[in-house]
């Protein structure tokens, strides 16, 4: 419904707090605990976030809630996008818990607390978040929105308890619609046409097989999309099959490096690609 806060402070965070800037490879490195928390880093973890929060505070506010308030109520969704929206809200959920968990790895925390926090605090961003929307008279709170956001933020920490599923990515990608070109909605994250939500798969990673170890980056993804909505609940569910790249798994060490890597995972890029619903149609190269 909002991802365009929880953009903005994974983009903050991801510029003022490295999240896996760790040397090694990014396996090694999630495993690692450190004894000492460095409180340098931790307090600008700290700082940058409050700060974000409030920035993200005060955009939803003059953009959602202001002057709006009503009696608490539950969201009735007359016009759903499909489970477009339910994808987003995962997905950006996932986003901060994972970069917050990082952000505290690379001040000290160990793996697991770290991912631990990662993931409440992304659950209690989003939640603050349904709960304004629940005195809005025109949006309410979301049941679905919730449940979304508590896979999203939890699945960063069951990554890291479970280290094979570091192996199954979600991923966004964005094509701006024709409605978005004719200025119809304010940003692109309004646009759930203009964007696709992917599970990607490390094909080396999830079967172990030597035969594909020569490429550890080779991935397949799974995509959903919607388009011709209508605002009335109708339109046309789009499922893509493509092939895709762990960024992870290149070559090049350093933190830096390492951290550019982890964060360009979270996209899918350009990928030869079948478009599996409501036709099938092949495309050479397809974000």
């Amino acid at each position: 419904m909002k991802h365009y806060p929880v953009f903005i402070l994974t983009a903050f965070l991801t510029v003022h707090a490295p999240c896996p800037a760790q040397p090694g490879n990014d396996d090694t490195v999630r495993g690692t605990e450190t004894s000492r928390i460095d409180m340098p880093r931790l307090l600008a973890v700290g700082a940058a976030s409050a700060v974000v929060v409030t920035i993200a505070h005060i955009q939803n506010y003059n953009s959602w809630w202001k002057g709006t308030s009503g009696p608490f109520h539950a969201a009735v969704d007359d016009a759903p996008p499909l489970g477009a929206d339910k994808c987003g809200h995962f997905l950006f959920s996932y986003y901060v818990a994972d970069i917050l968990g990082g952000s505290m790895r690379w001040s000290g925390i160990d793996s697991l607390r770290a991912a631990l926090y990662g993931s409440l605090f992304a659950f209690t961003l989003q939640l603050y978040v349904e709960i304004e929307d629940g005195f809005h008279p025109n949006l309410g709170f979301s049941f679905g929105d919730l449940a979304a956001n508590t896979l999203g933020s939890s699945y960063a920490l069951v990554q890291e308890r479970y280290p094979l599923l570091r192996s199954i990515s979600p991923k966004w990608s964005f094509s701006p619609s024709t409605r978005y070109l004719h200025h119809d909605y304010r940003t692109i994250f309004d646009d759930y046409e203009s964007q696709n939500y992917w599970l990607s798969f490390n094909i080396a990673g999830l079967t172990g097989n030597r035969i594909l170890s020569f490429l550890p980056f080779l991935n397949v993804a799974v995509g959903y999309g919607v388009t011709n909505l209508d605002l009335k609940g109708n339109g046309d569910r789009e499922i893509y099959l493509s092939l895709d790249i762990d960024m992870t798994k290149l070559p090049g060490d350093g933190e830096l490096l390492h951290s550019i890597k982890h964060l360009l995972n979270y996209f899918h890029f350009p990928a030869p690609t079948i478009r599996l619903t409501p036709t099938v149609i092949a495309y050479g190269l397809r974000f």
